[in-house]
């Protein structure tokens, strides 16, 4: 929570601690360490086939150094494993480049999601 407070709610001026993140109980969170150290954390939720990635963050001061290009992979791989056909998320338009750099496509028309008021768009990749 603190990782992901860092990194995408206070340079927003928000607190993550003030959200309903109940849904998560029942995602699939993974993070990456060093030297027991959090790094970068990525959460997966699904309905059926089709999984939704929630957040995937890395700190700020260590982004563009392969960290979320191997969170994201190590999330398509259990998205597949556990029979996954699509894999989609609402990310910041500000990181389209990395996702667009691993396969995604965007889908539709730029938005603002209510808790994070930031540029988004909804970007997805076919895993079958």
């Amino acid at each position: 929570m603190k990782l992901r407070n860092k990194v995408m709610r206070i340079p927003l001026y928000l607190d993550i601690y003030k959200e309903d993140l109940s849904f998560e109980k029942k995602s699939i969170i993974i993070g990456f360490f060093d030297n027991g150290q959090l790094l970068g954390v990525g959460i997966m939720s699904n309905k059926g086939s089709v999984y939704k990635i929630e957040y995937l963050c890395v700190d700020s001061e260590i982004q563009s150094s392969g960290i979320g290009g191997k969170l994201l992979c190590y999330l398509e791989k259990i998205a597949i494993e556990k029979g996954g056909e699509k894999i989609c998320m609402d990310a910041r338009v500000s990181a389209e480049q990395f996702y667009l750099r691993h396969g995604y496509k965007p889908i539709g028309d730029i938005f603002l999601l209510d808790y994070a008021p930031v540029q988004h768009i909804v970007i997805e990749k076919i895993l079958k």
